[in-house]
């Protein structure tokens, strides 16, 4: 300092403090980079996981939709019989058109990898707003389907099932029933009890019954493809995020 050399230290110490300054700010943009990084890593793993389970749902709902169609063309063929008054068919066949009514198709699927992400918090790690949108509002869409399938389902056997065993056998009606290949009520073996099939068929309450099932049945079927097109959306959105890379 006595022999003004202050300046040049001072140069030197603020010199100093800028490389220090400037090094804290380069780790600390590579530190962000690498947890954008890993974040995004993370972010694409979930969504691959979110497209193996969207895949297998819309999988479930072309499965469920299939049953679906089974339930209407039977009540359409029961409703021309009842309206036409002309029955062709045996007995056999009737007991086959009457199992489709029982066939129950609902949905049971779970997305795993949503739920986990809405109980974690960590929804918010989807950085697509489009994608985040459709997760948010997938669960009410599935819950909209499966109430409409309850109330089916209860129906069914509270009121539809009555009827159709004042006139004929449940026994031969279930041994009929066919859910994805397989015979459910296996029995070779035909009731001994005699089968009104006449006396069913001119039973207002049992119209009225097809119909009650059939509404709600075609209701859900219209929902499901609806669903199956949010899915298919979900799916192309997904795939654009991921051929983008981390």
């Amino acid at each position: 300092m006595g022999k003004g050399k202050t300046g040049k230290y001072l140069k030197y110490a603020i010199g100093e403090i800028i490389l220090v300054v400037i090094g804290i700010l380069i780790a600390l943009q590579i530190n962000t980079w690498n947890e954008n990084r890993k974040q995004k890593v993370e972010e694409l793993e979930t969504l691959k996981n979110i497209k193996s389970e969207f895949k297998n749902a819309i999988q479930e709902f072309e499965e469920l939709n299939a049953f679906r169609e089974r339930i209407i063309s039977s009540t359409e063929t029961l409703y021309k019989i009842i309206h036409t008054g002309k029955n062709p068919y045996s007995k056999t066949q009737l007991d086959s058109l009457t199992s489709e009514l029982f066939i129950n198709p609902t949905y049971n699927g779970q997305a795993e990898t949503l739920n986990i992400l809405f109980y974690s918090g960590k929804i918010n790690i989807i950085s697509n707003d489009s994608i985040k949108k459709y997760l948010v509002q997938w669960p009410q869409l599935v819950e909209d389907v499966t109430e409409d399938e309850v109330y089916s389902s209860n129906f069914l056997f509270n009121d539809i099932q009555p009827i159709i065993k004042k006139h004929v056998s449940l026994h031969d009606i279930y041994s009929r029933i066919r859910y994805k290949r397989y015979q459910l009520f296996n029995h070779k073996t035909n009731s001994s009890f005699v089968a009104d099939y006449e006396r069913l068929l001119n039973d207002s309450q049992f119209e009225g019954a097809l119909a009650a099932r059939e509404l709600p049945i075609s209701v859900s079927r219209l929902q499901t493809e609806e669903l199956i097109v949010t899915a298919k959306e979900i799916l192309r959105l997904i795939d654009l995020e991921i051929t983008k890379g981390p």
